[in-house]
């Protein structure tokens, strides 16, 4: 039973839970800083960038309360995680191949999006699915695993939503700027 593996670990999902709930949330705010920028950017990046942070963070807030639901076991838990990392991994991939593309046609700096956005959260991914497995085999360490695993997970995200802010503030303009672009349309 999953409440049993991670029994003492209550404190742990409730705290790393809800910071994920609330990372989602200030991502509509990020969302709104693209506003006024041309479409096939923002739907570029969208994809690349904003989709695969949500994404994380869903899957921190989906498994800390699947880690303290009463009613989990250890093997649906693992069957849960195992599918949410292959489906990180695939959108990993995704994002590295992407991100790596862009490069080929645009700003060489954005190696360190290559790395951020795909490479370290796929590698994350990995160390889950190898988490989950150990939750299907009963290993003793698992529930370390599985709290290391979203811990490393919910510190990626937080570092990309601030580099995510730190791109997209300063290019949108002081507020009055923008309304007032808005007025002359």
């Amino acid at each position: 039973m999953a409440a049993a593996m991670f029994e003492g670990w209550e404190n742990f999902y409730l705290i790393v839970g809800p910071s994920a709930g609330a990372l989602i949330g200030l991502m509509f705010v990020v969302v709104t800083l693209t506003a006024g920028r041309e479409r096939d950017a923002t739907e570029r990046g969208k994809h690349l960038y904003t989709s695969p942070i949500v994404w994380h963070l869903g899957v921190v807030l989906l498994l800390s309360g699947a880690a303290v639901a009463p009613s989990m076991n250890a093997k649906l838990f693992g069957v849960l995680a195992s599918a949410l990392s292959l489906l990180g991994i695939a959108m990993g991939v995704r994002s590295t191949i992407g991100i790596a593309r862009d490069q080929l046609s645009g700003p060489k700096d954005s190696v360190f999006d290559t790395w951020w956005y795909g490479v370290i959260p796929t590698a994350v991914y990995v160390g889950l699915a190898a988490a989950a497995v150990s939750v299907l085999l009963g290993w003793s360490w698992s529930a370390t695993a599985v709290g290391a695993a979203l811990m490393a997970l919910l510190l990626v995200s937080i570092h990309a939503e601030w580099d995510l802010v730190t791109f997209l503030a300063p290019m949108a303009g002081p507020p009055a700027e923008r309304s007032s672009t808005r007025r002359k349309r």
